[in-house]
């Protein structure tokens, strides 16, 4: 399959494997010319096509492809088998067990106690989700940066031990689109007081808009994508490892569970990039 996806991602879906065509340049059209009794020559003004974009369009004011929007998990590769187990990706308060904690031990209890402005929820209710690969909380693990939310052997075990579960906006809703608080996403650290927070999904996707569509990408490598209480495994499209030692161990553990989730080994999402302020 020589068109096949190195990343893991369905053919078509990856913007790096299957880049988007460049939009055609739009033709010049030269404005018509006529003349008047008095011999002045004035312009025409150039007709308007029917369907042509209005003005002032971009490719900034399409909307966003829920489908195609990814969001990812970071994990401790030993954390597989239990997540394995429970067939699912489970919230903090709905019973995940990590065997390798990557949160500090006071950053974890704190987004138990921090509410969701809106919902009767707290943040602890939901799977977090970063929205870039080069978010600053995992390139902090990537760099070895110490970081308050992260436990201290998170920043100091090989970025390569970790693995990152990736899914989409739309598998992570599902049918919930009319559920306000199935998903939230915030601009910064969701337990971090006053951060933006969309729970209903038309304002869900408008921040999503607003997050990926900004030149400086600064607020998308802060956001936070929530998923009240579980991501269900056959919602995760693909599994990002760094070294085929761990990609081996990760289908060892889905084969014994009759799992065919992608594995693809992205060395580049496990180094750290330039970026390293942690926030």
């Amino acid at each position: 399959m020589a068109d096949e996806c190195i990343h893991g991602f369905d053919d078509g879906l990856c913007a790096i494997c299957f880049p988007p065509k460049e939009p055609e340049p739009r033709p010049v059209v030269t404005a018509a010319r006529t003349r008047t009794a008095g011999g002045t020559r004035v312009a025409r003004p150039a007709p308007r096509v029917a369907g042509s974009a209005r003005a002032g369009a971009s490719l900034a004011d399409a909307p966003i492809d829920p489908k195609t929007l990814r969001i990812y998990h970071v994990t401790h590769v030993d954390n597989i088998a239990p997540i394995l187990g429970e067939g699912a990706v489970l919230a903090d308060l709905a019973g995940a067990a990590p065997v390798v904690d990557v949160s500090a031990p006071a950053a974890r209890e704190f987004r138990r106690t921090a509410p969701i402005d809106g919902l009767d929820a707290v943040v602890a209710d939901y799977v977090p989700f970063l929205l870039s690969t080069d978010a600053h909380v995992w390139n902090a693990v990537r760099t070895g940066t110490p970081d308050p939310r992260l436990a201290e052997g998170a920043v100091e075990r090989q970025p390569a031990d970790h693995v990152i579960l990736v899914g989409s906006v739309a598998g992570a809703v599902g049918a919930r689109t009319d559920t306000v608080g199935a998903v939230v996403v915030t601009d910064a650290d969701a337990a971090a007081g006053g951060v933006a927070a969309a729970s209903a999904w038309p304002d869900v996707l408008r921040m999503l808009q607003r997050l990926h569509r900004e030149e400086d990408g600064a607020r998308l490598l802060a956001a936070e994508f929530l998923v009240h209480e579980c991501l269900p495994l056959e919602r995760v499209l693909l599994i990002a490892v760094g070294n085929d030692r761990v990609r081996d161990r990760v289908r060892t553990a889905l084969d014994a569970v009759g799992l065919r989730t992608r594995v693809a080994v992205y060395p580049p999402w496990f180094q750290p990039t330039a970026e390293t302020d942690a926030e």
